[in-house]
This record gives structure tokens, C-alpha cells and sequence, in this order.
């Protein structure tokens, strides 16, 4: 007795058929790359609103803490920053009440910031299109970032971009939506740090002076940092990080850099 099987005989396609089912795959194609391209449009233009040409004038007009506040409100960025921190913060609220995890977190968020803002500051805003890597960071923020320390007090290179801003807001929203409530508090926190960095980094720039020792001490090294050299004092929130992994020596210590912009002013 033969054990063979069979063929299975399968239901051929009218060419016909195969034919509309191709083009109804074209058609839905070509829709999903219209609307990606009108989804994209859309955003981008928003953006380019959001993120609205000069002259914004100079940080070093604003001489006061009220007028420096006012300054920093007025430019089209920083509200930004503000709205995606106020969104995520609403996102926390919701997730329920803050615990002992909520806490370590945040603080543990608050200690790595001078060593986040010194590998950025460093690897990044200050990368050279050497290699891969670097033309790399260089396109996305270092050559933006060279921009600011030709005129370090010009507002149109002065705050992070929306773009930027949107990019991260969109990724800590989802970690604050699809995580547990302690990774909703990181993700406030990312956002609150960002903006402790943008709005110290302007007050720095601004025409308002010191009086406290700590702002003072932060103020002279971003100062150094500008018109001594800008391979030391990289910190701007803190200069915990400089002096931890070796970057805050004596201002007579380093030589002025060739690159530093009014390298011939006063730091301060």
C-alpha cells in the first residue's frame, strides 16, 4: 500500500484579482507616504514657529534678576522647554502619590547632573568633526555651540532648540506614561534639569552679577570656561564635576586658548 499523500492542491489567484490587490497595495502605499510627508511638513513648520528667527538681542542687556526672568520668557525657546516640564510634571501628579523610590530617584538625578552636564558639555557640545563620532555631534550640537562661543551673549545661539527639546520631551513622555511612578519622577526630573541648566547658562551670560558665593563661584568658571579656555570649567549648574575629574585648576594654571572668544577681557 502506497504511504504517499496526496498533493495539495491550493486555489490559484485569477490574474485579475492579483492585479486589483497589487494596485489597492499601491494606492495605500503612496497614502501612507502622503500623509508622512504631510505629518512631517506639519511638525516641522511648527517647529520653525516655535523656533522663530532673530535678533533676539543680547543676555547682557538684563541687569536685574526681574529683568533677566523677563528676557528669558520673552524668547520663543525657553517656553518651550517650560511646556514640555509643566506637561511632564501634570504626568507625575496623575501617576499618584510620591514614595520613598520618588525620592531616591530625584536625588540621585540631582548628583549625576554635573557629570551629565560635563560629559555633554564636553563630548558633545565641544566635538570636533575628527571622526564619525564626532562629525556626528558636531552637526547636531557642536557646530551650533561654536556659534555661542563667538558671541557668547547673542540669544539667538544661546538656549537649546525646540527641536531638541521635542525630541526629548517626546521620549520622557513615553517613559512617564509606560513605566512606573518612579520612572515618571526621572522623567521630571530630566526635564527640570534641563531647564536648571538652560536658564543658569543664561544668567551667566546676562549682565546681572553675582552675590551669592556659590552662583559667584559657578559665574567665574563659566567665565573661564568662555574667555580663558574651553577645555576646563565645564560645569554650569555646579563645578562638582570639574573638580572631581580634573578640570577646575587655577586660572593661571591653563594658557589662554587661541579659540577663546575676547580672550584679552577680564573673567571675572
Amino acid at each position: 500500500m502506497s504511504t504517499t499523500s496526496a498533493p495539495v492542491r491550493t486555489a490559484a489567484v485569477p490574474p485579475r484579482r492579483a492585479t486589483l490587490r497589487r494596485a489597492t497595495l499601491r494606492r495605500a502605499t503612496l497614502r501612507g507616504a502622503t500623509l508622512h510627508r504631510i505629518v512631517l511638513h506639519g511638525v516641522t513648520a511648527a517647529v520653525a514657529r516655535l523656533d522663530q528667527p532673530g535678533p533676539h538681542g543680547r543676555a547682557s542687556d538684563a541687569t536685574t534678576l526681574r529683568a533677566a526672568a523677563g528676557r528669558f520668557v520673552s524668547h520663543p525657546r525657553p517656553p518651550v522647554l517650560m511646556g514640555v516640564v509643566a506637561g511632564l510634571a501634570a504626568v507625575r501628579l496623575a501617576r499618584g502619590r510620591f514614595g520613598r523610590t520618588d525620592a531616591v530617584v530625584a536625588v540621585s538625578m540631582a548628583a549625576a547632573q554635573p557629570f551629565v552636564e560635563w560629559a555633554v558639555h564636553r563630548g558633545i557640545l565641544h566635538a570636533r568633526p575628527g571622526s564619525r563620532a564626532g562629525a556626528v555631534c558636531y552637526r547636531i550640537a557642536g557646530w551650533g555651540h561654536e556659534q555661542h562661543h563667538r558671541d557668547p551673549t547673542n540669544m539667538d545661539t544661546m538656549f537649546v532648540r525646540p527641536q531638541e527639546v521635542l525630541d526629548v520631551g517626546a521620549v520622557a513622555l513615553v517613559v512617564a506614561l509606560s513605566g512606573p511612578p518612579p520612572a515618571a519622577t526621572a522623567a521630571l526630573c530630566t526635564g527640570l534639569g534641563l531647564l536648571a541648566y538652560d536658564w543658569t547658562h543664561f544668567l551667566i551670560h546676562t549682565g546681572y552679577r553675582p552675590r551669592g558665593r556659590v552662583y559667584r563661584r559657578i559665574w567665574r568658571n563659566h567665565r573661564l570656561h568662555h574667555f580663558r579656555n574651553e577645555r576646563y570649567w565645564l560645569g554650569v549648574t555646579s563645578n562638582i564635576g570639574d573638580v572631581l575629574l580634573g578640570t577646575n585648576p587655577p586660572r593661571d594654571a591653563v594658557p589662554v586658548s587661541p579659540t577663546a572668544a575676547y580672550a584679552h577681557l577680564p573673567a571675572g
